[in-house]
């Protein structure tokens, strides 16, 4: 029996499946090498933002530190003028001290004092006794060269300061205009983007750049007046001990009828009197009661001040009198040889001395001073790179697709790569403090650091309206 065939062999038919395969293949490579190449090209923008706004924060936080180097510094400087003022005044004081070498004898030997306080007087004694029988033997001349050395030479250490101070604070002026609108952060932004790959530009996002606003200056004539009331709170409490109060006292027991309430009072310090004098006053004043008032002169007495030594000196930078500080007390306890004795006698460095004192300087701290206040700035850098020189098939690759494959070619939107980066200065002391307390932010201490952060939503949202309003993640 014969086998008759239906129909006809299959011919030509896996032709079609193999061109749609070969389609399928060339859109998945050319997919792959876009992806891959746009991945690389993300990473490499990405890590070159990243380095940029580290690096312009880091601007940033060096200047803050130089600030606080600065202010310190400065105040550093103060100090020493009010140690020159001090030592003048303390000078003076021990000239009449030595001077008046007989009054303390007489009060030694005609009032009765503590025990524990004889050695300390006879001390003293010793020193001053000796002093000005050197004195009195060289016909006076010790005494007087000294003080001609002191008021010559030290209104000139006070002119070096004061010039120091002056320049160390418009260094802070300089400094913080170079950094106006974060043009030298974007410079240096770009720059080191640049380094990475030439075809990279970098730009400082200012919707969210506040580094302008996060300190200010702080100077006589503020916004709300003499703004220099921190810098002389600061001053005023880094004093020395000397500087600050020099002061003793030796007292006597009540012995009646022989005396009562006897004290040899040593009171000095010196003071910065507003913000524009430093004023020192050293006074030693002798106090005590006796019977002798009264009915039959059974009453005690008031009480007897007797002015033993004394010395005062100032430098202003205003030239009227601004009043007086406490001075250890001087005025309060040495009343009556504060203002008979010292006040006529005190030595203005600035007009017979010569000095040049410009008073507090403006000085350069936190615009918001407040305990909770904003302890932090930040720095936001897009980082863009054309579209036409990235190494995807439709960049500079010399992988291009054509005909159909085009569609699936890689085209950025607004043509270019963008990335963005936002690094933050903040306040962190790196070591805590040994009396357990926290420290707050501030210009005077240089613990400013740098972390990298989120970008802002507003960050986000500038950069999304460059690349046709694409949300960023």
């Amino acid at each position: 029996m014969k086998r008759h065939q239906v129909g006809f062999p299959a011919r030509g038919q896996a032709l079609i499946l193999g061109l749609a395969f070969l389609f399928l293949s060339a859109v998945v490579m050319f997919y792959a090498f876009n992806s891959g190449q746009a991945v690389t090209e993300k990473i490499r923008l990405t890590n070159a933002a990243d380095a940029a706004a580290y690096s312009a924060a880091t601007l940033e936080a060096r200047a803050l530190n130089y600030d606080a180097y600065v202010n310190r510094t400065m105040v550093a400087n103060e100090i020493a003028i009010a140690q020159v003022v001090s030592f003048v005044s303390w000078a003076h004081y021990s000239a009449t001290l030595v001077e008046n070498a007989g009054a303390l004898d007489d009060v030694a030997g005609s009032w009765i004092f503590n025990p524990g306080d004889y050695t300390e007087l006879a001390q003293l004694m010793a020193v001053i006794t000796g002093t000005a029988y050197l004195n009195a033997y060289t016909g006076g001349e010790g005494t007087e060269t000294f003080l001609n050395y002191v008021d010559t030479l030290l209104p000139s250490l006070i002119t070096a300061h004061d010039t120091a101070v002056r320049a160390l604070s418009a260094s802070q002026t300089v400094l913080h205009a170079s950094l106006l609108l974060g043009i030298s952060q974007r410079s240096l932004a770009d720059e080191i983007v640049k380094k990475i790959d030439p075809a990279m530009a970098a730009e400082v996002v200012l919707t969210s750049y506040d580094f302008d606003r996060f300190t200010k200056a702080y100077g006589k004539s503020g916004s709300t007046g003499d703004e220099r009331g921190r810098f002389a709170e600061v001053t005023t409490a880094s004093r020395d001990r000397f500087t600050r109060e020099r002061v003793w006292t030796l007292s006597g027991p009540t012995i009646w009828p022989l005396q009562k309430d006897v004290a040899l009072k040593r009171r000095g310090g010196t003071d910065l009197v507003g913000y524009d004098e430093w004023r020192a006053m050293d006074t030693l004043e002798h106090h005590g009661q006796r019977l002798g008032c009264g009915k039959f002169g059974l009453d005690w007495c008031g009480d007897v001040q007797q002015s033993i030594s004394w010395g005062a000196a100032q430098v202003n930078a205003l030239g009227a009198d601004q009043g007086h500080g406490y001075h250890g007390g001087s005025y309060a306890e040495n009343s009556r040889t504060s203002k008979k004795r010292a006040d006529p006698a005190m030595v203005d460095l600035t007009a017979s001395g010569g000095a040049v004192f410009s008073g507090l300087p403006t000085s350069r701290d936190l615009a918001d001073l407040a305990a909770d206040g904003s302890q932090r700035t930040g720095i936001t850098i897009r980082v863009t790179k054309p579209r036409s020189v990235t190494r995807t098939s439709g960049g500079a690759s010399i992988i291009q697709p054509g005909g159909d494959l085009a569609q699936f070619g890689a085209d950025a939107p607004g043509s270019v790569l963008a990335a963005l980066s936002r690094a933050e200065v903040f306040f962190d002391r790196p070591v805590a403090r040994s009396d357990g307390r926290q420290e707050l932010a501030s210009l005077y201490n240089p613990y400013w650091q740098v972390r990298l952060v989120a970008p802002t939503a507003g960050d986000k949202a500038y950069a999304a309206a460059w690349q046709k309003g694409l949300a960023l993640p």
